[in-house]
């Protein structure tokens, strides 16, 4: 299923899930790699701790097909 709009995404997953597939999504189209993603997320302090970063980057990574809103 693609998401369309963010709301029905938000329904599913959370507030909490779909800020970091914002994110990530959004770094992803400037051009960064997963690497340099993951980084900027640490260094930035988006993510609390390496597991979460882990966590939640599977998770878009599962996900990120269906965006389709940004």
């Amino acid at each position: 299923m693609e998401y369309k709009n963010i709301e029905p995404f938000v329904k599913q997953y959370g507030v909490h899930k779909t800020f970091y597939v914002d994110y990530f999504m959004k770094q992803e189209k400037e051009g960064k790699s997963k690497n340099e993603i993951q980084a900027d997320a640490i260094r930035n302090e988006i993510v609390k701790s390496p597991l979460m970063l882990n966590r939640t980057y599977k998770f878009y990574e599962i996900v990120k097909d269906e965006i389709g809103w940004i």
